[in-house]
């Protein structure tokens, strides 16, 4: 079970965890119309690295925006929470949720606008809950990507995640720890709830950047760690058959930072092995680290 904080940080203040929780006739709660974000915190010996917190925090305030739910709450004020909220709590590398959503009772599609705003951030306890070290098993999701036709796809939109949700617990029924998904197209997404890389004769290949494919910021750190160590690192419109001559992959998110695929369907994947994987790895737990 999820070990959350006690405290959170809402509207300006820190206040005891609940006291954050919305109505429970929010229509973010039922209609999923939340945005929210997600940031590491690492406790480093000593003190706290929050790693690319202002992209983080910067993406969070224009999703939010975009779905009519703008806040007056800067990214400076909002990393001052979070390093308020994390005083609060015992020192452990940490995982950040920021929220935004109307808390306030409000049930019709559309109505709601006239509702504040509300922002909770609040943290959980990550050495608990992920096993960085150990790979995981894939499968070729038949859960099709969501299509930004429908719900934007490159922004954290709360009801969105039903289609990771589906996806990642289809993937578990089958065995596997999780699925790629693939786009309305045919081309190659992402995991559930992570992007996905390719090793493909020493070289790195990615889906291109889409509307369908989510802008993880993860994905960008390994691109440039990529860039300063000379690999060729490459985004492509990738189809199915484009996995059957890969030499080893691996997902990566805020989260799940890089794991690597063991197993992608009936595909055995040496990645962990591989000088390249290896290095990536290396690189960014220093750059995470520090």
């Amino acid at each position: 079970m999820t070990q959350v904080s006690a405290h959170c940080w809402h509207n300006g203040e820190i206040d005891d965890r609940e006291k954050g929780a919305p109505s429970v006739a929010s229509i973010s709660f039922h209609l999923g119309t939340g945005v929210f974000d997600g940031i590491m915190a690492y406790w480093n010996q000593d003190h706290y690295y929050l790693h690319r917190a202002e992209e983080h925090l910067v993406r969070f305030r224009h999703g939010s925006a975009c779905m009519g739910l703008a806040f007056p709450w800067s990214v400076d004020e909002l990393q001052a929470g979070i390093t308020e909220l994390l005083k609060c709590e015992p020192k452990g590398t940490q995982y950040i949720r920021p929220i935004a959503f109307r808390g306030g009772p409000e049930l019709w599609v559309t109505g709601a606008e006239g509702r504040p705003v509300d922002v909770t951030i609040f943290t959980v306890r990550t050495e608990l809950h992920r096993d960085l070290d150990e790979p995981i098993r894939c499968e070729i999701s038949p859960i099709e990507r969501i299509s930004s036709r429908s719900i934007p796809g490159q922004i954290k939109v709360s009801g969105a995640y039903v289609n990771s949700f589906h996806a990642r617990k289809t993937a578990e029924k089958s065995g596997a720890h999780d699925g790629l998904m693939f786009d309305r197209d045919g081309h190659l997404a992402e995991a559930s709830a992570a992007n996905v890389f390719l090793v493909v004769d020493g070289r790195l290949v990615t889906p291109r950047l889409k509307p369908d494919v989510f802008p993880g910021i993860t994905r960008q750190v390994i691109l440039e760690i990529a860039h300063k160590m000379g690999v060729d690192a490459r985004e492509a419109e990738l189809r199915r058959e484009d996995l059957a001559h890969i030499d080893g992959a691996f997902v990566c998110s805020t989260l799940m930072e890089i794991r690597a695929i063991s197993k992608l369907g009936q595909q055995d994947l040496a990645t962990i092995e591989l000088p390249l994987y290896q290095s990536l790895l290396t690189s960014f737990r220093a750059l995470t680290r520090q």
